[in-house]
């Protein structure tokens, strides 16, 4: 098995990352860092580990994904993931992930519930649903760092498209699909996400909602427009802090039967299920100066 860590001035946090890797029981494990020329001790802390990777180096990279490409190009093993390094696996996570590929060979891709832990000291645990594979195409329903797949499915969907700066792993995970993996999930949290203003996720606004636009058009239902009527719900509604959890107070009772109006007339359209997917809500804080809730 063969995890990438692409690292970017995280000397405060690749240890954490490295450790839990590291203390995973299990055998053949190679741990490869790409570190983006990092300015701030990272390298130093690499260093300590160098012994026990099975790759690293420190040098400029276009983005995320390219780092994690190039940190695939060294991989030689039969399972993938990647860590990024905030983030940590939770004890026996590459086992119990790992004993589901090899379990079942049919399966090419299994993925496992996840523990975000905020800043202000919030816990919450997710798993994936039952039905988030059919849900993948306009949802991104994995958690990344819960992840692993077959080196096969890898090379038969590509590498991670370097024009996504925010969603490229939920565009891998939908090319994944379309080009036939099968996924299994378990319900066990084997990752732990940490939120802070440093992750991508936790700052990229109207940027993030625009690269989910790209995915749903790409592989949404409706031939992708479903990827239009969240975009207007978005631009129209939740930037305005219609999907605000006060909504009901901080916007005047006729324009929100305006948005209700507006609603019943995409269920007609589109179904209910699919309308109230949405979930561009925590982009849209973002972009309004907003914290996570």
């Amino acid at each position: 098995m063969s995890v990438v860590v692409p690292a970017f001035r995280a000397a405060a946090t690749i240890a954490r990352t490295l450790d839990s890797l590291f203390e995973q029981d299990y055998q053949g494990l190679r741990v490869i860092v790409m570190d983006g020329a990092s300015d701030d001790g990272t390298v130093d802390v690499i260093r300590r580990y160098e012994d026990r990777l099975f790759y690293w180096i420190s040098e400029k990279d276009k983005c995320q994904a390219d780092a994690l490409n190039k940190g695939f190009e060294k991989a030689d093993s039969e399972y993938y993931g990647w860590l990024c390094a905030d983030d940590a696996l939770t004890p026996g996570a590459l086992k119990k992930l790992a004993g589901v590929l090899q379990d079942n060979p049919q399966v090419d891709v299994v993925t496992g519930g996840c523990r975000r832990e905020f800043k202000g000291g919030d816990v919450v645990t997710t798993e994936p649903a039952e039905d988030f594979y059919d849900r993948l195409d306009y949802m991104n329903t994995i958690e990344q760092p819960s992840t692993l797949w077959r080196a096969s499915a890898h090379k038969r969907a590509g590498p991670l498209d370097l024009t996504y700066k925010y969603a490229f792993d939920w565009e891998f995970w939908c090319r994944l699909k379309r080009t036939g993996a099968r996924f299994a999930r378990i319900t066990d949290p084997v990752s732990v996400y940490y939120f802070s203003d440093d992750n991508l996720t936790s700052s990229g606004g109207t940027k993030i909602a625009d690269e989910m636009y790209r995915v749903i058009k790409e592989f949404g239902p409706h031939n992708g427009r479903l990827a239009d009527v969240y975009r207007f719900l978005y631009r129209t509604f939740d930037l305005r802090g219609y999907y605000d959890k006060n909504a009901v107070q901080a916007v005047p009772a006729w324009r929100m039967r305006i948005f209700h109006m507006t609603l019943s007339a995409l269920y007609r359209l589109y179904g209910k299920e699919l309308v109230n997917s949405y979930n561009w809500n925590f982009a849209s804080r973002q972009q309004r100066g907003l914290g996570w809730e």
